[in-house]
Protein backbone atom coordinates (compact mmCIF):
# COMPACT_ATOMS: atom_id res chain seq x y z
CA UNK A 1 0.00 0.00 0.00
CA UNK A 2 1.29 3.13 -0.97
CA UNK A 3 1.73 5.93 1.73
CA UNK A 4 -0.56 8.47 1.72
CA UNK A 5 0.67 11.61 3.39
CA UNK A 6 -0.87 13.72 5.97
CA UNK A 7 -1.74 16.59 3.14
CA UNK A 8 -3.28 14.35 1.16
CA UNK A 9 -5.66 13.39 3.45
CA UNK A 10 -6.50 16.90 4.92
CA UNK A 11 -7.03 18.04 1.15
CA UNK A 12 -9.74 14.85 0.55
CA UNK A 13 -11.48 15.69 3.76
CA UNK A 14 -11.56 19.23 2.67
CA UNK A 15 -13.22 17.99 -0.51
CA UNK A 16 -15.63 16.16 1.25
CA UNK A 17 -16.54 18.62 3.94
CA UNK A 18 -17.43 21.51 0.81
CA UNK A 19 -19.25 18.86 -1.14
CA UNK A 20 -21.49 18.11 2.02
CA UNK A 21 -21.66 21.71 3.10
CA UNK A 22 -22.61 22.36 -0.67
CA UNK A 23 -25.65 19.22 -0.64
CA UNK A 24 -27.16 20.31 3.08
CA UNK A 25 -27.47 23.80 1.92
CA UNK A 26 -28.89 22.82 -1.30
CA UNK A 27 -31.28 19.97 0.21
CA UNK A 28 -31.62 20.73 3.98
CA UNK A 29 -29.62 18.64 6.11
CA UNK A 30 -32.30 15.97 7.03
CA UNK A 31 -32.84 15.06 2.87
CA UNK A 32 -28.70 14.98 1.64
CA UNK A 33 -27.88 11.96 1.71
CA UNK A 34 -24.20 10.31 1.61
CA UNK A 35 -24.70 9.46 -1.65
CA UNK A 36 -25.50 13.17 -2.72
CA UNK A 37 -22.48 13.72 -1.42
CA UNK A 38 -20.59 11.28 -3.04
CA UNK A 39 -21.75 12.24 -6.20
CA UNK A 40 -21.32 15.65 -5.57
CA UNK A 41 -17.64 15.30 -4.58
CA UNK A 42 -16.90 12.75 -7.38
CA UNK A 43 -15.24 10.40 -5.46
CA UNK A 44 -16.55 6.66 -4.50
CA UNK A 45 -18.34 5.61 -1.83
CA UNK A 46 -15.47 3.74 -0.22
CA UNK A 47 -13.26 6.41 -0.45
CA UNK A 48 -15.54 9.04 1.35
CA UNK A 49 -16.10 5.97 3.94
CA UNK A 50 -12.70 6.09 4.74
CA UNK A 51 -12.60 9.55 6.61
CA UNK A 52 -16.17 9.38 7.58
CA UNK A 53 -19.01 7.14 8.55
CA UNK A 54 -21.77 9.44 8.24
CA UNK A 55 -23.30 12.75 7.22
CA UNK A 56 -23.65 12.91 11.26
CA UNK A 57 -20.10 12.88 11.30
CA UNK A 58 -19.42 15.36 8.54
CA UNK A 59 -21.43 17.66 9.68
CA UNK A 60 -19.53 17.57 13.46
CA UNK A 61 -16.03 17.83 11.57
CA UNK A 62 -17.84 21.24 9.84
CA UNK A 63 -18.72 22.05 13.11
CA UNK A 64 -15.93 21.61 15.29
CA UNK A 65 -13.45 23.49 12.31
CA UNK A 66 -15.84 26.87 12.44
CA UNK A 67 -15.24 26.73 16.06
CA UNK A 68 -11.93 25.99 16.52
CA UNK A 69 -11.36 28.78 13.59
CA UNK A 70 -13.16 31.71 15.72
CA UNK A 71 -11.57 30.54 18.61
CA UNK A 72 -8.21 31.08 16.98
CA UNK A 73 -9.58 34.91 16.01
CA UNK A 74 -11.00 34.77 19.86
CA UNK A 75 -8.12 34.70 21.82
CA UNK A 76 -6.04 36.71 18.93
CA UNK A 77 -8.22 39.72 19.57
CA UNK A 78 -8.65 38.79 22.99
CA UNK A 79 -4.75 39.22 23.76
CA UNK A 80 -5.11 42.99 22.71
CA UNK A 81 -7.81 44.21 24.91
CA UNK A 82 -7.63 45.03 28.57
CA UNK A 83 -10.80 44.90 29.55
CA UNK A 84 -13.29 42.46 30.05
CA UNK A 85 -16.55 44.69 29.04
CA UNK A 86 -13.93 45.52 26.15
CA UNK A 87 -14.19 41.50 25.28
CA UNK A 88 -17.88 41.10 25.14
CA UNK A 89 -18.01 44.51 23.49
CA UNK A 90 -15.64 42.45 20.47
CA UNK A 91 -18.06 39.25 20.50
CA UNK A 92 -20.79 41.30 20.17
CA UNK A 93 -19.17 43.46 17.43
CA UNK A 94 -17.83 40.05 15.75
CA UNK A 95 -21.76 39.34 14.86
CA UNK A 96 -22.68 42.96 14.21
CA UNK A 97 -19.79 42.72 11.33
CA UNK A 98 -21.20 40.02 9.70
CA UNK A 99 -23.74 40.25 6.69
CA UNK A 100 -26.96 39.04 7.96
CA UNK A 101 -28.24 38.59 4.00
CA UNK A 102 -24.93 36.85 2.63
CA UNK A 103 -26.39 34.26 1.17
CA UNK A 104 -23.37 31.22 2.32
CA UNK A 105 -23.96 33.25 5.59
CA UNK A 106 -27.44 32.01 5.43
CA UNK A 107 -27.10 28.43 4.37
CA UNK A 108 -24.59 28.18 7.27
CA UNK A 109 -27.37 29.61 9.93
CA UNK A 110 -29.92 27.89 8.38
CA UNK A 111 -28.12 24.07 8.37
CA UNK A 112 -26.87 24.74 12.09
CA UNK A 113 -30.63 25.32 13.59
CA UNK A 114 -31.88 22.16 11.28
CA UNK A 115 -28.97 19.95 12.80
CA UNK A 116 -29.29 21.30 16.35
CA UNK A 117 -33.50 20.83 16.13
CA UNK A 118 -33.19 17.43 14.38
CA UNK A 119 -30.09 16.36 16.70
CA UNK A 120 -32.94 17.02 19.59
CA UNK A 121 -34.03 13.29 18.40
CA UNK A 122 -30.80 11.16 18.99
CA UNK A 123 -29.24 11.51 22.25
CA UNK A 124 -25.62 10.88 21.18
CA UNK A 125 -25.61 13.89 18.50
CA UNK A 126 -27.18 16.16 21.53
CA UNK A 127 -24.36 15.44 23.97
CA UNK A 128 -22.09 16.02 21.08
CA UNK A 129 -23.63 19.59 20.43
CA UNK A 130 -23.98 20.00 24.43
CA UNK A 131 -20.11 19.80 24.94
CA UNK A 132 -19.73 22.39 22.06
CA UNK A 133 -22.15 24.82 23.45
CA UNK A 134 -20.41 23.98 26.68
CA UNK A 135 -17.50 25.77 25.27
CA UNK A 136 -19.14 28.52 23.85
CA UNK A 137 -20.40 29.48 27.45
CA UNK A 138 -17.36 29.24 29.28
CA UNK A 139 -15.61 31.08 26.96
CA UNK A 140 -18.32 33.86 28.25
CA UNK A 141 -18.65 33.02 31.65
CA UNK A 142 -15.19 33.17 31.96
CA UNK A 143 -14.93 37.05 30.62
CA UNK A 144 -17.45 37.47 33.18
CA UNK A 145 -16.01 36.36 36.42
CA UNK A 146 -12.87 38.12 35.20
CA UNK A 147 -14.91 41.53 34.87
CA UNK A 148 -16.21 40.70 38.08
CA UNK A 149 -13.37 40.12 39.90
CA UNK A 150 -11.65 43.26 38.63
CA UNK A 151 -14.69 45.31 39.77
CA UNK A 152 -15.82 46.00 36.26
CA UNK A 153 -19.44 44.01 36.40
CA UNK A 154 -21.69 43.61 39.03
CA UNK A 155 -20.58 41.25 41.65
CA UNK A 156 -24.38 39.42 42.27
CA UNK A 157 -24.80 38.18 38.44
CA UNK A 158 -24.43 34.65 37.79
CA UNK A 159 -21.87 34.55 35.38
CA UNK A 160 -23.46 31.26 33.97
CA UNK A 161 -26.90 32.47 33.56
CA UNK A 162 -25.35 35.71 31.94
CA UNK A 163 -22.94 33.71 29.59
CA UNK A 164 -26.14 31.68 28.44
CA UNK A 165 -27.78 34.96 27.81
CA UNK A 166 -25.32 35.98 25.29
CA UNK A 167 -25.67 33.03 22.84
CA UNK A 168 -29.56 33.00 23.19
CA UNK A 169 -29.07 36.87 22.06
CA UNK A 170 -26.71 36.18 19.12
CA UNK A 171 -28.64 32.54 18.34
CA UNK A 172 -31.93 34.60 18.39
CA UNK A 173 -31.19 37.34 15.83
CA UNK A 174 -29.17 34.70 13.63
CA UNK A 175 -32.37 32.53 13.16
CA UNK A 176 -34.63 35.99 12.93
CA UNK A 177 -32.00 36.72 10.24
CA UNK A 178 -33.59 34.60 7.60
CA UNK A 179 -36.60 36.97 7.53
CA UNK A 180 -35.32 39.49 4.76
CA UNK A 181 -37.34 42.58 6.53
CA UNK A 182 -35.52 41.56 9.80
CA UNK A 183 -33.83 44.80 11.21
CA UNK A 184 -30.68 42.88 12.46
CA UNK A 185 -28.02 45.25 12.95
CA UNK A 186 -30.61 47.80 14.87
CA UNK A 187 -31.67 44.37 17.06
CA UNK A 188 -28.67 43.39 18.11
CA UNK A 189 -27.49 47.24 18.80
CA UNK A 190 -30.14 47.77 21.32
CA UNK A 191 -29.65 44.25 22.83
CA UNK A 192 -25.92 44.81 23.06
CA UNK A 193 -26.30 47.92 24.79
CA UNK A 194 -28.95 46.57 27.51
CA UNK A 195 -26.47 43.54 27.60
CA UNK A 196 -23.90 45.33 28.47
CA UNK A 197 -25.56 47.90 30.55
CA UNK A 198 -26.96 44.98 32.34
CA UNK A 199 -22.82 44.09 33.67
CA UNK A 200 -22.01 47.22 34.24
CA UNK A 201 -20.51 48.14 37.83
CA UNK A 202 -22.52 51.08 38.68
Amino acid sequence: MPIVSDEYKEEKKEKILDSAFTCFAKKGFETATMDDIVAHSGMSKGAIYNYFSSKEEIYLDLLTRATEKNFIQYNKHFAKLRTSISKIDYLFNVYLAANPIDRERLEFVVVFYEFNLQSSRDPQLLKQLKDRKKILVDLVENIIIEGQNRGEFKPHFQAALYAERFWTIIDGVNLHSVYEDFPYYDVLRELKDLYLNELRSE
